[in-house]
């Protein structure tokens, strides 16, 4: 799980009438949507990815049910903020076809005790959709989003030390690191990036859902 810190969205009255509706991106590889209620198998499939579960899920396989309290928190999340995780699939002629995985924006709450309101990027794809620029497209997407749309001042990864791949990922979205930190009752390397440091994608639709 790809780990961001940001002006607090629980003060909305800061963001115009236009940001508070949800958002489908669009990038030219990739369509990020937010979760809908027929997404639980896509979710499960995801979860039970063997290489999803040794890589976030800590060799645990989880049941459908769980899965499907998942999904909800994705939901809530965006019916109480107005930004949240975004299924992404990849194009086929303009149109969504494959699901890859989810990517966008979440509060840390409890994982983060001093700091519940840090908003994290948060990335999970399947294996067969790794080691394909999908994650950097989307991260890209969803840190664009966080700046030209919802104003955030910095957004923050939390990056286990011995993942590699997730460290040079980030780099290429311009995250930039800190410190070590605690989140989730583990060392974690703490990375940043800023409007001015984050690398933008040269083509970003973003389509609001009534």
């Amino acid at each position: 799980m790809v780990h961001v810190c940001v002006v607090p969205l629980r003060d909305k009255s800061r963001l115009g009438k236009r940001n508070l509706l949800m958002h489908t991106l669009e990038t030219p590889r990739l369509i990020l949507r937010p979760p809908s209620h027929s997404d639980e198998l896509l979710l499960h499939g995801l979860h039970s990815d063997p290489f999803v579960v040794s890589a976030v899920r800590d060799g645990v396989y989880p049941t459908m049910e769980q899965s499907k309290a998942a999904l909800l928190r994705f939901i809530s999340h965006w019916q109480q903020n107005r930004f949240g995780l975004w299924m992404v699939f990849v194009k086929a002629e303009g149109q969504a076809k494959k699901f890859a995985g989810y990517c966008g924006l979440t509060y840390s709450g409890p994982y983060l005790p001093e700091d519940p309101n840090n908003v994290e990027l948060a990335t999970c794809l399947h294996l067969a959709d790794s080691g394909k620029g999908i994650a950097t497209e989307a991260g890209r997407a969803a840190i664009q989003f966080a700046f030209e749309n919802l104003k955030f001042e910095k957004v923050t990864v939390f990056i286990r030390p011995t993942n590699t791949r997730s460290i040079a990922k980030n780099r290429k979205l311009g995250f930039c690191y800190l410190r070590d930190r605690i989140y989730n009752n583990m060392t974690m390397r703490y990375y940043e990036v800023s409007p001015i440091t984050a690398v933008y994608i040269d083509e970003l639709h973003v389509h609001e859902l009534k």
